[in-house]
Order: structure tokens, then C-alpha cells, then sequence
């Protein structure tokens, strides 16, 4: 059978559901905000700032701290255009937000951690996670998505996971999930957006043949991450828009899983 689409699918927010894992992170940025010093920055823990947040579906929480001209602070470089000069620097921070990650992150640069140390953050927060037994927590996939992704592989699509998670520990994420064997490759570590075009190019590359970019969908939660550089290579692009940002310019923009789930269906036809 010819291969000739590409399924891009992003990993937190698109088929791993689930808050524990901001939390995590939240927590572990509390941890380093403590040990530096830098907790009273705050009017209270980071991780108690994102579960409201989050518990509400609201990011734009009062405890961010705004310039005049509206935007946070904490973003300020990011925003200005300032490009990354070190891999620890991959993930700038955004504005504006899209989900429970980014709110932490930008969080703990307006508390005043670096880029290095929020990372490190989420790396830690990982590792516990898996370390206590992911069984313990919120995670879950979206309903039929195992199903969905091993008919389209039987139609000759090629499904490729692209995630900034690191690799180390990963396969426990996706045993837990029910993903194990629902993906041609998997990119980790994939440093989104900076590391999306190389990420991308070695997706299209996966299957036998390279697959042209215009017979390319792919599906995520972050439109400069997961969606943006598909876009302009002329592929298609779902934006799982939990939030309601109203961010980019998606083909298509659903609420959850289950609204995206017809649409690739269709494009896999």
C-alpha cells in the first residue's frame, strides 16, 4: 500500500489529557522559587495559582503582572523578537497563552527563574510523576484515540508523535496512555517552535518515501508549536483550542478531541 500522508500528532494537551502534569511542574517551580529565596514574589504558590486556572479554564489569571501597553511582563523579550542563543533557551516564553504550561512558565519568570531553571522544573516534575506511578494520576487519552490512530495507519497513513517531552522515561507515558504501538516514529526532545521545521522534515521522512509537505495534517494544542510551520509549508492543521484563544489561523478549530476525530478521518479518505 502506497504511504503517501502524514498524521502529525503533538503529545500534552493533544492526546496526553489530563492537569497532574502542570501541576507537577507548578510545584517543582514553588520548590526552586523557595530554595532561591523568591517565593514571596508571589501572593501565592504557582501551583495553587495554575490548578484555579485551570479548574475554571481560564489562563488569564490576576496574579500575572502587565506593562502598560498590556502584555506581561515575563514575556517582554520574548515578545520584542529576541531569538533563542542556547538550547535551554528552546522554549521562550508565551504570550499569549494557550495552556496550564505555559501559565506556570510564564510564572516563574515573573518570579524571576530563567528559561534553564523552568525547564529544569519540568523535567523534575516529570520524573516524579513517573516515579510515584502514573496510574496515581489524571492521565488519560482521548476516547478511541488508539482506534482512530490504528485505522488510519491501516489506510496507509503515516502517524508521527512530535513532543517536547524528553525521551528519557517516556515509555511508561504511553503504556499508561494505551499508545505504545499507535505511532510509526516518535520525535522527543523536539525543542517546538525553534526545533518544529527539523522536527517536521524528519517526520515527512518516516515512511518509505518522503511525503509531500501539502499531504501533511497535524493536530495539536499550541498553534506556534504544534501547527504554525505545517501551515506555511501548506499542509492542514486542527488546533485543539480548549481555551479559547482564538490564537492563529488553523484549517480547523475544535474544542477537544472528539470534534477533531471526523476531521481526520476525512482528510485520512
Amino acid at each position: 500500500m502506497s504511504r503517501e500522508k502524514l498524521l502529525i500528532l503533538d503529545f500534552d494537551g493533544t492526546l496526553c489529557l489530563g492537569d497532574d502534569p502542570v501541576l507537577a511542574y507548578a510545584a517543582q517551580v514553588d520548590e526552586l522559587l523557595a530554595e532561591r529565596g523568591l517565593a514571596s514574589t508571589l501572593p501565592r504558590p504557582v501551583q495553587q495559582i495554575v490548578a484555579a486556572g485551570l479548574a475554571a479554564d481560564q489562563l488569564l489569571v490576576p496574579e500575572i503582572s502587565y506593562r502598560a501597553d498590556g502584555t506581561p511582563e515575563a514575556a517582554a523579550q520574548e515578545l520584542a523578537g529576541r531569538q533563542p542563543t542556547a538550547k535551554n533557551e528552546a522554549h521562550p516564553v508565551s504570550w499569549p497563552l494557550q495552556d496550564g504550561y505555559q501559565l506556570t512558565q510564564l510564572l516563574a519568570h515573573q518570579a524571576g527563574l530563567t528559561g534553564a531553571e523552568s525547564g529544569q522544573c519540568f523535567r523534575a516534575g516529570r520524573r516524579e510523576l513517573v516515579a510515584a506511578g502514573l496510574g496515581a494520576t489524571d492521565l488519560h487519552a482521548p476516547a478511541g484515540a488508539a482506534d482512530l490512530l490504528a485505522e488510519v495507519r491501516r489506510r496507509g497513513v503515516v502517524v508521527v508523535l512530535i513532543t517536547n517531552s524528553p525521551a528519557e522515561g517516556f515509555a511508561p507515558w504511553l503504556q499508561m496512555l494505551g499508545l505504545r504501538n499507535s505511532f510509526d516514529a516518535v520525535i522527543n526532545d523536539a525543542r517546538k517552535p525553534f526545533g518544529m521545521p527539523d522536527a517536521l522534515q524528519r517526520a515527512r521522512s518516516a515512511g518509505q518515501t518522503s511525503i509531500d509537505a501539502e499531504h501533511v495534517l497535524s493536530v495539536g494544542d499550541i498553534w506556534g508549536n504544534d501547527l504554525a510551520h505545517v501551515s506555511i509549508d501548506g499542509g492542514t492543521t486542527i488546533l485543539l483550542d480548549r481555551f479559547g484563544t482564538d490564537v492563529g489561523t488553523p484549517d480547523y478549530r475544535v474544542s477537544a478531541w472528539e470534534k477533531a476525530a471526523p476531521i481526520i478521518r476525512r482528510w485520512a479518505d
